[in-house]
């Protein structure tokens, strides 16, 4: 200590490890909120797939995850959740935390059908949702059990299904899915009626097609060209406009006289539509990257699915579009859920 000019003056002596304690905290005061949010992802990420185990829903989101996640370099996990038309997935990632680490698997459904379907939802599909990339498109494929329904065609199933009337059953992926309703568009436009039977997704009702418990069902040609070759299912038509390479004598339903059923399934990632936009930014970045490998094209195409690059500004027009027509196909039909 000194004094000077009447006045006392302390003078401290400051240590290193002083200098090296305000140091640090100094710089942790510099990182802001905002630049802490951009080191994404900082934990794995969930894909939350709307239905059961085993569907093609859930293996081509597992091929995604697997792309995602040496983009991400960070874990990409899968999580079922079915039920209730694709809502109760929908829901619970519309209610999660809008950080970027969870992230839904969406298709027709629950982006254009459901709102046309149900009475409300727990979710809005228009404003709860961000886009970040189509994962892949994929024919349907109408299979039938041989031993149910000796049909060999479409033509022949229709024609059953006027001798019994009511009788021949299927399955969807549930009521007002993408297959129920176009079962239901084709009977109308037959003039014909099948017996309907739910199921929560692809995977319960191909093992009830297998056993004979349904007569036929529309499911994704990834889990039934192995089946169809087999011979232990029969391929009387595909949803898409032109026929596919995997079943090159399979006509599709427009060929079979059903002009508005170009319907293939397609499934896209989306986030929490309050994600922050470094995050979004993120995953849309990794997304595209992932979807446009070698590796990913050619698992796309084991799974009889093509890879097709959407982004969240042509998302919209697609959306407009799918909306529309689903909306149409429920009104057409009647149908109805919840």
């Amino acid at each position: 200590m000194s004094e000077q000019m009447g006045t006392r003056r302390i003078v401290h002596t400051v240590s290193r490890r002083d200098l090296i304690r305000w140091a640090l905290a100094s710089a942790a005061l510099t990182l802001a909120p905002g630049a802490r949010a951009q080191s994404f992802p900082s934990r794995p990420v969930r894909m939350v797939v709307p239905f059961a185990a085993g569907g093609p829903a859930d293996t081509l989101t597992r091929a995604t995850a697997t792309a995602l996640s040496a983009q991400l370099k960070e874990q990409v996990i899968v999580e079922n959740k079915p039920g209730a038309g694709g809502n109760i997935a929908a829901a619970y990632v519309a209610g999660s935390p809008p950080d970027g680490h969870t992230l839904l698997v969406a298709g027709q459904a629950i982006l254009a059908i459901n709102k046309a379907l149900y009475a409300s939802l727990p979710y809005d599909p228009e404003k709860d949702f961000a886009w970040i990339g189509m994962m892949g498109s994929f024919p349907n494929v109408l299979v039938s059990n041989p031993e149910a329904v000796p049909a060999r065609s479409l033509a022949e199933l229709i024609d059953l299904a006027r001798a019994r009337p009511g009788q021949i059953s299927y399955g969807s992926n549930g009521v007002g899915s993408q297959s129920h309703l176009t079962v239901e568009v084709m009977a109308q436009v037959a003039g014909v009626k099948f017996l309907h039977v739910p199921y929560q997704g692809a995977a319960p009702q191909r093992a009830d097609l297998l056993s004979g418990r349904i007569g036929f069902s529309f499911i994704g040609a990834s889990t039934t060209v192995p089946l169809v070759r087999s011979g232990q299912l029969r391929a009387l038509a595909v949803s898409t406009g032109s026929r596919v390479a995997v079943l090159p004598d399979v006509p599709t339903l427009v060929e079979s006289g059903f002009p508005t059923l170009d319907t293939p399934t397609w499934f896209a990632a989306v986030a929490p539509a309050a994600t922050p936009a470094p995050a979004l930014a993120a995953l849309r970045s990794a997304f595209a990257a992932a979807i446009a490998t070698p590796a990913y094209a050619a698992e796309m195409g084991k799974q009889a699915s093509l890879v097709v690059n959407v982004d969240s500004q042509a998302a919209e027009a697609l959306l407009a579009r799918e909306r529309k027509i689903w909306a149409d196909a429920v009104r057409t039909t009647g149908a109805t859920a919840g």
